[in-house]
Order: structure tokens, then C-alpha cells, then sequence
């Protein structure tokens, strides 16, 4: 009886003791100086394209990092125009604007949406080699501590970055193209964003055919874009989603289908701003 007894108090003494433990621990746990990691940080924000589309939501959310305290420089084609909505930006260009009247008219020959990025794509193949220079180089002069990289044609921020071992932050509106799942898809590439209600011919096409088939488009520029980073010596880190330290995905809550991801893939959209310039008369 007695052996009985000690065998059923023995697991309450177990837990008497682990309970003290703990609270013991935790009197003696000094809180960590949050003021340590909120030094004033140099953030680069980086475009290829530019635009206003590509542009605005990520200098929203660098709105807030310069309130912080932190030093924030845009690097995109040509003169963002509405620099003035944030004042305590620095902006450098990379050159001339990127899409121009002349080279923009190509974009909307295809009728199939991924053949566009095609273009986008040989673009920014044309002018790794000095978008890439430029990133570095304003990396080194202004000693940038965090990257935030368009991923849309924006191979050059994204390796810069990680080629310096410095944290990518990688933002962009489409959840498939960096966290793609076999049962998605997107407009973009030709199939309805879900496969549930598919026929099975069509669930075929949309998860073999139509990868195979848009990587058999783009291989000339992925092969071309290889060859350059090899002569230029510079480590390949990126294979097909680009490698990212976080990704933040500016796309409406609900807009995309309930999926697993990984813990460095964040939904934040729709990044608005708080006020925008009243409608023309003509569109009012």
C-alpha cells in the first residue's frame, strides 16, 4: 500500500519541483536592451523596372523605417517623380527609365501573360552586368546593412545582396512565384488560380506542360544570365524562386487560396497609403 502511495506522489513531486525551477528562472531573467536592436540601420530599396506600381508600397512600408530612424535609399531607373510624398528618402538612379514607349509596345504583342516577362526578363539580362555594378557600389559607399529588392526583374538587388551576406528582403504581388504549390496556379501562366474543380487533362497541363513549357522560354535568358554572373565572377545563390531572407507579399487578404508556407513568407497587402491625391475632373 505504502509503495502504492510513494508511486502516485512521485509524479506530483515532479511537477512541484519542475514548477519551482521555472518560477526561479524566470525571477532571475534579466529583459534584453531593446534599444541594441534599433540602431539606426542603412536600408536599400531596389527596382529594376521602377514605376509607380512597383515603387509605391515598398517606399510605404520604408515610410515607416525612416519614422524609425533608420536611413532609407530608393536605386531604380529613372526620377520616381512623387519623391516629394517621402522627404526623407534618398533617391539614386540607375539610369534612363527601363520601359520606354518604344520598348513597352512589345509588352502587350502576346497573348499569353507569361511571355511578357519574357521581356522583362531580356531587359534586365541587357543590363545585368551595370545594374549589378551599381548595386554593389552604392552597397559599399553607403554601407547598407538590409536589402529590399523588387523581385520582378531585379536579379542584380537580390544578388548583390546576398553575395555581401547581407539580409534580402524580396516584395512582390504574386504568392505563386515565390512560394508556388502543385495545386495553384496562376492567371499569368495560362491555368486558373485553383486546380480543385480541374479536369484532369487540364490538371495535367497546368502542373507539367505549361512549367516545362515556360521554362523552355525563358532558358535562353536564365543560360545568358549564368554565363554573365560567371564572367563576372559573382556566386549563383538564386535558382528558380529567388533566394530571400523574408518575402512580403503585397496581395489582398482572401485574394489568394489558403495554402501552407514557409516561415519567412509573410502576407502584408494591400500596403495603402493613408491619403491619395483626389480624382482629375475627368475621371471624378
Amino acid at each position: 500500500m505504502i509503495n502504492k502511495n510513494l508511486i502516485f506522489l512521485l509524479p506530483i513531486l515532479i511537477l512541484l519541483l519542475n514548477q519551482v525551477h521555472v518560477n526561479a528562472v524566470a525571477q532571475d531573467y534579466v529583459p534584453r536592451n531593446i534599444d541594441i536592436e534599433r540602431s539606426p540601420k542603412n536600408i536599400l530599396v531596389g527596382s529594376f523596372l521602377g514605376g509607380r506600381s512597383h515603387l509605391k508600397p515598398m517606399l510605404d512600408v520604408a515610410t515607416i523605417l525612416i519614422e524609425r530612424g533608420h536611413n532609407v535609399i530608393l536605386l531604380t531607373t529613372g526620377k520616381y517623380e512623387p519623391s516629394s510624398e517621402y522627404p526623407g528618402l534618398k533617391q539614386i538612379t540607375l539610369g534612363s527609365k527601363t520601359l520606354t514607349p518604344k520598348n513597352s509596345s512589345n509588352l502587350h504583342k502576346d497573348n499569353d501573360d507569361y511571355k511578357i516577362l519574357i521581356h522583362l526578363m531580356r531587359l534586365a539580362t541587357e543590363a545585368y552586368n551595370v545594374t549589378y555594378e551599381k548595386f554593389k557600389n552604392t552597397a559599399k559607399e553607403n554601407n547598407i546593412d538590409l536589402f529590399i529588392c523588387d523581385v520582378l526583374a531585379s536579379q542584380a538587388c537580390i544578388d548583390v545582396g546576398n553575395n555581401l551576406n547581407k539580409p534580402v528582403v524580396g516584395f512582390i504581388a504574386s504568392m505563386q512565384m515565390m512560394e508556388p504549390k502543385s495545386y495553384k496556379s496562376d492567371p499569368i501562366f495560362g491555368c486558373n488560380i485553383s486546380l480543385e474543380n480541374e479536369s484532369f487533362f487540364e490538371r495535367f497541363r497546368c502542373t507539367l506542360i505549361q512549367p516545362l513549357e515556360i521554362a523552355y522560354a525563358y532558358k535562353p535568358f536564365v543560360r545568358q544570365l549564368n554565363d554573365i554572373r560567371d564572367q563576372m565572377n559573382i556566386k549563383l545563390v538564386s535558382e528558380i524562386v529567388p533566394k530571400v531572407s523574408l518575402a512580403l507579399i503585397d496581395t489582398f487578404f482572401g485574394f489568394e487560396l489558403p495554402q501552407s508556407t514557409a516561415p519567412n513568407v509573410q502576407e502584408i497587402g494591400p500596403v495603402l497609403s493613408e491619403e491619395y491625391p483626389p480624382l482629375t475632373p475627368e475621371l471624378s
